[in-house]
């Protein structure tokens, strides 16, 4: 390598020296600037906050003692570590130097009143907090506090960190029995009263087989496997209402365990009315004061269980052709 190239080569490596170090000092410097986006504001100042993603997908969610609660809903408890998480998150955010400082930028990056990924309204000790979660950027976020025209990136909160519905807050298992410990079943709807109940070798029985019949019990198996483990869309409260349809129970299934368990009183499960808007049915159940809603698709099968569901022909012997001997020939 001549001189010339050896100086080139000097100059080339000064420049990248000189540019990494002036990406790396405004970093560092904005590091040590970092501030909180909410100022005295901690999480347990925090008494109420409504997450929304649009008018018609919001959860509300208060304290009340030490516990969390939807108080739209008759204060149904929520989970509150999930609860603890997501205000700790909030609290913790601290910002650098803003990306967007006018309004104008607003819309654009999700942060406007009117166009946002997320909502987050606090009731504090300290006053109201408005936080708008908007549009991600590489693995950060852009986010802006009420108030403020600045926009700012943080790594430490993302969309699916804020849900706005109510199943993500709440433990939506709403009723469970153990299938092997259920001994007789009545489903009443409609098409009248069905009982099937477990004999002393613990097979399933269907009560009133016709001569001709038998029980294919494989309808009752799958009606017993899905409410082992019954799962609610929502709660809606405590308080019965005449659009639930319990007046007059669209199905009622009964469930009566065991003689070594038979202390314990029946679980039923009432279906009232179907709420279209939701594709579910509203469903009370005997071991729980809230009436809540449940995916048609669980529980149609009780709905609209028939005899002929439950019930097949006896498979017809067809005895073996007789065989005719062959004439025996005329000497």
């Amino acid at each position: 390598m001549n001189r010339r190239n050896q100086i080139l080569a000097i100059l080339l490596a000064v420049q990248i020296v000189v540019t990494a170090i002036a990406l790396v000092l405004p970093a560092q410097a904005s590091n040590r600037t970092l501030k909180p986006l909410m100022t005295q504001v901690a999480a347990a100042d925090v008494t109420a906050l409504t997450i929304q993603e649009r008018p018609d997908r919001r959860v509300h969610i208060a304290k009340q003692g030490d516990a969390w609660v939807l108080p739209d809903v008759e204060d149904f408890p929520v989970n509150a570590t999930k609860v603890t998480e997501l205000l700790d998150k909030l609290a913790g955010i601290q910002v650098g130097q803003p990306v967007a400082t006018t309004a104008t930028s607003h819309a654009r990056l999700q942060v406007s009143e009117e166009n946002f990924a997320r909502r987050v309204d606090l009731t504090t000790k300290a006053g109201d907090r408005t936080l708008f979660l908007g549009s991600a950027r590489g693995g950060s976020s852009h986010v802006r506090l009420g108030g403020s025209d600045d926009v700012f990136l943080t790594p430490k909160l993302a969309t699916y960190d804020v849900p706005s519905d109510l199943g993500s807050w709440i433990n939506t298992t709403y009723f469970t029995v153990t299938e092997s410990a259920v001994g007789q079943v009545a489903l009443a709807n409609i098409s009248g009263t069905l009982q099937f109940q477990r004999n002393v070798s613990d097979v399933w029985e269907f009560k009133g087989l016709a001569a001709g019949e038998r029980f294919n019990p494989s309808r009752l198996e799958t009606i017993l496997s899905r409410v082992s483990s019954l799962y609610m869309v929502r709660p809606l409260g405590k308080t019965p209402k005449p659009a639930y349809g319990f007046d007059r129970p669209t199905a009622t299934l009964t469930l009566t365990l065991k003689s070594d368990l038979s202390s314990l009183a029946p679980l039923v499960l009432q279906i009232g009315a179907k709420q279209e808007s939701d594709s579910a049915y509203v469903v009370k159940a005997s071991n729980s004061p809230w009436y809540v809603l449940v995916n048609s698709f669980i529980v149609e099968d009780i709905v609209n269980a028939k005899r002929e569901d439950f019930v097949e022909p006896e498979p017809t012997i067809t005895p073996p052709p007789t065989l005719t001997p062959p004439p025996t020939p005329t000497p």
